[in-house]
C-alpha cells in the first residue's frame, strides 16, 4: 500500500529523496510555504540550533503539520574538514522520517568525501578565478563574502558577477569565498542527498521482528573481529547490533569478517 510523506524544502530536493521512497512504498509531497533557511542557513546568516539531527527531525516534525500529513521527511546537512587528517572536504547527509501517530523516527545517515565543500578568503582576482574552478562553478553555486558585509551575494550566477562582486569587497578588505551548500545550487550535494534517501529506504522496508514497526536496521558495529595472523580480537567490527527505533528490539548480527595482521594491535603494536 503506497503512503503518503510530506517534505518541507524550498531547494528542490524531492528529485534526490522521491524515486527511493517511492520504492519503499511512499509517495513524495512537497512543503514549500516555509522558509527553511529560517531553522539556519550553511553561510551564517541565521544559525542552526542543535545538531543536524535536531534539525532533520524537526523539519520532518513539520512537515507532518503543515502537509496534514501522518508521515514527514527531514532532511540536513554538515560539512567540514575530513576525519581523519582535515586536509579535505567532508559531507553528511542526514534524512529523518517522523510518524506523527506513533511519535519515533526513523533515520538514514551517509558521509563521505564526494563534496566539493570549501572556504578561502581571497586577496586577488587571480585567486578567486581559481576559486571558482575548483568549486566547479557555475554547476555549483558560489557565495561572495560574509552576512552583513555589502558584497556579500548568495545569487552569483556567472563569472563576471562574482568578480564585480569580489572587486566591490577586495576595495577594502580580503573577500571571503565559499561554495553553495544549499542542495539546488549543488549537484554534488543532492547526489549523497539520494544517497541518504536510499539509505532511509532500506531502513523503511525492514521490519522490526518484534513489533513489526519499520525502521529495523544497524544501530552501531560491535568490535573485535578476529586477527588472521594470530587470532586475536582487533578493533574492526566482529559484528552489528540492529536495533528497533519503535520497541527498542534489539539483536546482534555476525559479520565475516577477519582482520589482516596490519590491523592488529598484537601483531603490528
Amino acid at each position: 500500500m503506497t503512503q503518503r510523506v510530506c517534505l518541507v524544502t524550498r531547494h528542490a530536493k524531492a528529485p534526490a529523496v522521491a524515486p527511493a521512497l517511492a520504492a519503499a512504498g511512499y509517495v513524495l509531497e512537497v512543503v514549500d510555504s516555509f522558509d527553511t533557511d529560517s531553522l539556519g542557513t550553511f553561510s551564517g546568516e541565521v544559525e542552526r540550533r542543535g545538531d543536524m539531527r535536531d534539525a532533520a527531525l524537526a523539519k520532518a516534525r513539520l512537515a507532518c503539520e503543515l502537509g496534514g500529513s501522518r508521515y514527514g521527511l527531514g532532511s540536513e546537512g554538515a560539512f567540514g574538514g575530513d576525519p581523519f587528517l582535515g586536509v579535505s572536504g567532508w559531507g553528511r547527509e542526514l534524512l529523518v522520517w517522523w510518524d506523527a501517530e506513533v511519535g519515533y523516527a526513523v533515520e538514514g545517515f551517509v558521509q563521505g568525501p564526494e563534496t566539493n565543500w570549501q572556504t578561502l578568503e581571497v586577496t586577488d582576482l587571480d585567486a578567486a578565478r581559481r576559486f571558482l574552478e575548483r568549486a566547479g562553478f557555475p554547476g555549483h553555486g558560489v557565495i561572495v563574502g560574509r552576512p552583513g558585509e555589502a558584497w556579500f551575494d548568495k545569487a552569483c550566477n556567472d563569472a563576471d558577477a562574482v568578480m564585480a562582486r569580489v572587486r566591490e569587497g577586495l576595495a577594502a578588505v580580503p573577500v571571503m569565498l565559499q561554495t553553495d551548500m544549499r542542495a539546488h545550487r549543488n549537484p554534488t550535494r543532492m547526489a549523497m542527498i539520494a544517497r541518504a534517501a536510499s539509505a532511509l529506504a532500506s531502513r523503511l522496508s525492514t521490519p522490526c521482528p518484534a513489533c513489526a514497526a519499520p525502521g529495523f536496521g544497524p544501530a552501531e558495529s560491535i568490535p573485535g573481529a578476529p586477527c588472521e595472523g594470530c587470532g586475536a580480537p582487533t578493533r574492526l567490527p566482529r559484528a552489528e547490533r540492529w536495533a528497533c527505533p519503535r520497541c527498542a528490539h534489539q539483536q546482534e548480527r555476525p559479520l565475516a569478517l577477519r582482520a589482516s595482521p596490519e590491523r592488529c594491535d598484537l601483531c603490528n603494536p
